[in-house]
C-alpha cells in the first residue's frame, strides 16, 4: 500500500486486521487495543487557537476550536473465526469538515511505508514528515541545513 491517498472524509477499513497492517502494527489483540486508545485520544482532542490584539479603541480577542474527527466507529471480533458473520460491521472513522479542508488545501506527500518504519521513533517522523512539507512546498531548490554537499 505505498502511499495512502484520501478521497473522502470517511474513512473505512474491513477489520481489525486491515487497521493493524495499515499502521504497520503487529496483528493482536494488545496492538488493536493500543491502536483504539490512540483513536479514543485523538477523538477527544480539541486543539484551540486564539490571538489577542489590541487595536486603538479596543481589545480584540479572537478564539476557535478544531477537532479532527466528527465521528468515529471501531469495532473487532474477540473470536479467532474469519469475521464472516459480521458482514456489514465495519470501523468508521469520519473525519472533521475542518481537518478533511485542511488536509485537502494543504496535502503533505509522504510514503505510508517510510511512517510506518519511523512511527516508533516519533522525533525522526517529525523530521521525516517536516522534511516531506519542506519539499512539497519548496518554490525553488534551496539548501536544507540538513543537507550534504553535493560530490
Amino acid at each position: 500500500m505505498g502511499i495512502f491517498r484520501m478521497h473522502s472524509q470517511t474513512i473505512r477499513f474491513r477489520s481489525a486486521s486491515e487497521m493493524l497492517e495499515t499502521f504497520g502494527m503487529s496483528k493482536g489483540g494488545k496492538e488493536y487495543r493500543r491502536l483504539i486508545a490512540a483513536f479514543e485520544r485523538v477523538f477527544g482532542d480539541t486543539i484551540f487557537f486564539g490571538t489577542d490584539t489590541l487595536k486603538p479603541t479596543a481589545k480584540v480577542l479572537h478564539r476557535a476550536r478544531f477537532n479532527f474527527f466528527r465521528e468515529a466507529r471501531i469495532w473487532y471480533n474477540r473470536t479467532a473465526d474469519d469475521g464472516s458473520r459480521y458482514h456489514g460491521f465495519e470501523n468508521t472513522i469520519v473525519l472533521s469538515d475542518e481537518f478533511f479542508q485542511e488536509v485537502m488545501a494543504h496535502p503533505i506527500p509522504t510514503d505510508l511505508e517510510a511512517v510506518k518504519l519511523l512511527a516508533s521513533a516519533p522525533a525522526i517522523l517529525d523530521l521525516f514528515i517536516w522534511l516531506s512539507y519542506r519539499r512539497f512546498t519548496a518554490r525553488e531548490p534551496s539548501r536544507s541545513p540538513f543537507s550534504a554537499p553535493l560530490a
